[in-house]
């Protein structure tokens, strides 16, 4: 089967109606199938591909736009995370789609208060940057205490108090059982399959309509067990891989992960093209001290993060060792072919009025957030050039921010109905630009600093301008 990352639009097309009768709301079959290609719709969408006589041409089609490694859905609804669905090794080769999700973990040895100010905390932590809301992305209930009763009750305590997808994580069938007649139809993920116990589990994967985890520090042993559970009832949208995570032996966890991503999508190994799942909090199994273990916890979700992971399954609750995870996942997740930006228009800081400066940057979400933050508490506007999602180096480099945009905007954005003076502010790297400015748009030119942590106190030296 050709891979996902060969495909063109005409690929697609050719299993399509091709009579542009336009009711998936597309003009044209092609330009469906280009969305199809850039995941911006469902075969579904086009209604004729539902009909009985155009089975055999959606099957094939579904079977074709399936990434190599297979996108598991866990949770309902609004609050469902998708894992998986990648089609590359390298990032660089074309993006990599679905950010691994971060569980954090409680035990139902907990008591009430602290298990549901727990929950709280993960629920509600969240922080900005960028522009971008980081966050964790669901919660895994550990059964130690291995009671059917205990672990069915702490599900109900937190099911009642998030609407965050769930792992259950159990060896004990039982115990799985009771923890999924506690969740009814929230669709979580359990954990874990073993040589032991998958036929069970994989049974209740089944008879619950929900993904199981086959785990194993073994390769061979996991190919055996996901292909016995093929064979099966099992379909192939509910199985994610464990190989284990060992923070003393990083070297061996990552051959692994390696071995699997390779096998699923260079060799399309049916039996491997599952999502792997990855538990850093097997870092507090083998450290004493609890700093020791956040940190060990905390750089080992790095490392997974940057190889491949799907998804993470954490203990700590030291911001300070879960940050560097959440960023390191953004930044690896940027689309590379379109940098992260923000819309070129006027934006209020604070509480402007009439003589409050206009600060001119770019549109590089990174840039624009940097400004915004260098001159918090200082009441101005700020407009970020569309420079491509680029720097302002590199967009006065390759004439991406040139004095006709500039310009326009003045006039586009209204800038003389803001303030009663006539002046902006150019980045320093910008001052090429201030002539050309000048003469077109008739509005003084300031330049100021080439280093936006310098805005504050160029601010103070030089505004309100001094009157010629």
């Amino acid at each position: 089967m050709q891979l996902p990352k060969d495909l063109g639009p005409m690929d697609v097309y050719r299993l399509l109606p091709g009579d542009n009768c336009g009711e998936c709301g597309i003009k044209t079959c092609m330009g469906f199938a280009t969305n199809l290609l850039e995941r911006k719709g469902e075969v579904d969408d086009c209604p004729p591909m539902r009909e009985p006589e155009r089975k055999e041409e959606r099957e094939k089609l579904i079977e074709m736009l399936t990434p190599p490694v297979r996108p598991i859905v866990i949770g309902e609804g609004d609050n469902a995370i998708e894992i998986g669905g990648e089609e590359v090794i390298y990032r660089h080769e074309r993006t990599w789609y679905n950010p691994p999700p971060m569980m954090i973990d409680v035990h139902d040895q907990m008591n009430e208060e602290e298990l549901l100010n727990r929950v709280e905390w993960i629920s509600d932590y969240s922080r900005i940057k960028i522009g971008q809301k980081l966050s964790f992305d669901g919660i895994a209930i550990r059964s130690s205490s291995c009671d059917s009763s205990t672990f069915q009750e702490t599900v109900r305590l937190v099911t009642e108090n998030t609407e965050y997808p769930i792992t259950l994580c159990s060896h004990n069938p039982d115990v799985l059982e009771s923890g999924l007649e506690a969740l009814e139809k929230r669709r979580p993920l359990l954990y874990a399959a073993t040589t032991d116990n998958w036929d069970e589990v994989a049974d209740l994967a089944v008879r619950y309509d929900c993904p199981f985890t086959i785990s194993s520090p073994d390769l061979d042993e996991l190919v055996e067990i996901s292909t016995k559970a093929l064979a099966g009832e099992v379909k192939d949208d509910q199985i994610v891989l464990n190989p284990w995570t060992d923070p003393t032996n990083i070297r061996d966890t990552l051959y692994k992960l390696v071995k699997l991503r390779r096998a699923a999508i260079e060799d399309e190994f049916e039996s491997l093209r599952f999502p792997l799942v990855g538990v850093p909090l097997t870092a507090w199994l083998t450290e004493d001290n609890e700093i020791e273990a956040a940190f060990m916890e905390g750089a080992t979700s790095c490392i997974l993060i940057s190889n491949s992971i799907d998804m993470l399954i954490l203990h700590s609750d030291e911001i300070w060792s879960l940050m560097p995870s959440m960023i390191l996942r953004q930044d690896l997740y940027q689309d590379p072919r379109n940098p992260a930006s923000v819309e070129p228009e006027l934006n209020e800081v604070g509480n402007p009025d009439e003589n409050s400066p206009i600060l001119i940057t770019g549109n590089f979400a990174l840039t624009y957030y940097t400004v915004e933050g260098d001159v918090e508490g200082i009441d101005c506007y700020i407009y970020p050039v569309d420079t491509d999602g680029t720097s302002v180096t590199s967009a006065i480099a390759g004439d991406l921010m040139t004095a006709d945009q500039i310009v326009d905007a003045i006039k586009e954005e209204n800038f003389g109905e803001k303030v009663s003076h006539n002046t902006i502010i150019l980045p320093g790297e910008a001052a090429v630009l201030s002539g050309q400015i000048e003469v077109d748009s008739g509005w003084n030119v300031m330049v100021g600093p080439k280093d936006s942590s310098q805005i504050k106190d160029f601010l103070k030296e030089n505004w309100p301008p001094k009157k010629e």
